[in-house]
């Protein structure tokens, strides 16, 4: 599958429908899909994995942190 495939299915497919409350929930449920093809996946591929995840986790959570600070207008 080509990148803007899999970019495309990211954006439009709805989530399941899993409660998260956090963003921690929704990187643990992606260690836990990185933990089921880690096998499968050189170590570079798996640090590769890591790295987007760990700054995907981070530009959400600045976004959550800009979102509350914008509502109680901090």
């Amino acid at each position: 599958m080509l990148r803007d495939e899999l970019l495309a299915k990211m954006i439009a497919h709805a989530a399941p429908g899993q409660n998260f409350d956090d963003w921690a929930e929704v990187l643990t449920e992606y260690a836990n899909c990185l933990v089921e093809i880690s096998d499968r996946l050189s170590v570079d591929e798996c640090t590769r994995l890591v790295n987007v995840g760990s700054m995907f986790y981070r530009t959400l959570a600045r976004a959550e942190d800009y979102r509350r600070t914008s509502v109680r207008g901090d």
